[in-house]
Order: structure tokens, then sequence, then C-alpha cells
């Protein structure tokens, strides 16, 4: 497989797949994206992170573009590192694939990032000898949000993820794309029973504390330096009753003006990031943390 640094060497390659447009559009479309062994991942950040990833296994990256600009190139030379196949395609054969989302010109083909289970997530956690900080989210279906706090979750150093099985969105191309690659990094279990998790969870001497709108408690009040999880509810409706009820405690984000309520992943992120604060003032990193891009 040919690698090409330059724009003539690019545009030599492109013009050789211009003419298979249609052979490859049908065969992409009908043998590699039509199954459950595979996922796509597309535009030029979320395949950046994901080739950086050790955890995804890509199968082919796919590019479309007149002259390779400094991310594409940069993103070509990850490929090449790691071996992954490449081909060079058309803009419509990508916007067949990712059904109107934003490919910037290029896909990934990676085997489907597989859920881990909760004991899997709970013997990480003990392995790594650090407090507990899981998240679980009672019925998320908006991608953007799954994907965003699933970002904000890694940056947090979250151990693990915790969503239902049903009426409530998964691993999906536009997850993979909101969350900038970090799926394929952080630990998702999807379980049948968020009650009996919980349960399970309590067992393990964790403290569960849930986002609720109506509770008196502020977020600021508590106590986030022990073993934790946090529970936040989906868009609309919040935690399910049953769910709320198994939480030890209830708590509230404080909020001014007219605003009644927040997004998910917007809850999300203050939750966490106030949990990482309060940790910090009692045990200070030995190191600074790294500095993250806006």
């Amino acid at each position: 497989m040919l690698f090409c640094r330059v724009a003539v060497n690019y545009k030599t390659a492109a013009l050789q797949h211009r003419n298979t447009a249609t052979q490859l559009r049908f065969r992409h479309s009908d043998s590699e994206f039509n199954n459950h062994m595979t996922q796509i991942i597309y535009g030029i950040h979320p395949v950046e992170e994901a080739l950086q990833s050790s955890h995804l296994q890509f199968q082919k990256l796919l590019i479309a573009a007149q002259r390779l600009h400094p991310s594409l190139q940069a993103i070509l030379d990850q490929a090449k590192r790691r071996e992954v196949p490449v081909t060079f395609t058309t803009r419509e054969t990508l916007e067949q694939i990712v059904k109107g989302g934003a490919h910037q010109n290029v896909v990934g083909i990676v085997k489907k990032i597989p859920y881990a289970d909760l004991g899997q997530i709970l013997s990480g956690w003990k392995k790594e000898g650090t407090r507990a900080l899981f998240l679980l989210l009672d019925g998320i279906q908006d991608p953007q949000n799954f994907g965003s706090l699933i970002r904000t979750a890694l940056g947090c150093g979250v151990h693990g993820l915790i969503i239902p099985r049903d009426r409530a969105v998964g691993f999906t191309p536009a997850v993979l794309k909101a969350s900038a690659g970090a799926a394929a990094s952080l630990p998702v279990a999807r379980v049948v029973n968020m009650a009996a998790t919980i349960d399970s969870l309590k067992k393990e001497g964790i403290w569960v504390y849930g986002a609720a709108g109506e509770a008196k408690d502020l977020l600021y009040e508590f106590d986030l330096t022990t073993d934790l999880a946090i529970v936040v509810g989906g868009e609309g409706k919040g935690i399910r009753p049953l769910v709320k009820k198994k939480c030890d405690r209830l708590f509230s984000i404080p909020m001014k003006g007219p605003v009644t309520s927040f997004n998910a992943s917007v809850s999300g992120g203050m939750i966490l990031f106030e949990v990482m604060r309060q940790r910090t003032l009692v045990n200070p990193p030995d190191l600074p943390f790294r500095k993250g891009k806006v």
C-alpha cells in the first residue's frame, strides 16, 4: 500500500481510484458496513485520536480529498505507522457511509468496540488503587450528550461508565465522533438492571449520589473525596424513580437567573470537575495537571 506524502502522488492515487468510485461505493456499503462486527469513526479529530488508541483495531482508512492538508497528512502518517490499509475514494462514497455526518474527508473502519462488564470495571479500579469514581447514565438518548460525557469522564479520571441496555443510546458513529475517540479508552458497561447495579456498587463500599433538580442539598456541600458513583439522568425525565430511590443521597447544582435546568452533558461535566477539584485539594498531584485544549 502506497502512502503518499506529496500532492502530486496523492492526485495520481486519487485519479486511479476515481474510475472505480461506483464499485467502491457498493462494495463498502454491502460488505463492510452492514454487519455487526465493525463500526465507523469519521471526522479528523476522532480518527486521529482513534489511531492513537491501542484499544481500537483498524481495518481500513478511507480518504477523499483533492489535496492532503496537514491534518490529513498527519492521519496518513499515523496509519502508515500502524500499518492500516488506506483507500482513496470519493466524497460521495463517504457521504453514503456516514449518512449525513460531517466526515471531513476521512472515515475509519474499526472492529466494533466491546462493552465491558461490571466485574471488569471494578477490577480495573481496584488494581489502580485510587478512590473510586464511576459515572452512571440513566437513560441518556442523545448521541452528542453521551459522546461528550464519555470524553469528559475520561478527562476527569472516571474508572468506568455504566449505562442501561434498554432505552439508552450505545456506541454509534455519532457517539464516537462526539467523544472524539475517547470512547475507545474508557470502559463502558451495559447492564440490564441499573438498580441492581447500584446495589453491587454499594457492596464494594462505594457511595452513590444522584443529580436531581428538586434536591435541597447542593453539590458543593457534599464530600466527594470518598469512593463514589455519580448518577446522571436522561434528557427531560432525569433519573428514573427506582434508580433514584437506590441512591444514598441526591444533590442539585446551584443556579441563578431564569434558567431552570442544564443539558445532561453540561451537568455531568460540572459534577465531575467538582469531584476532581475536591480530590485535588485533599491530595495534590505530584505533577501539575496536563493542560487540555479548549
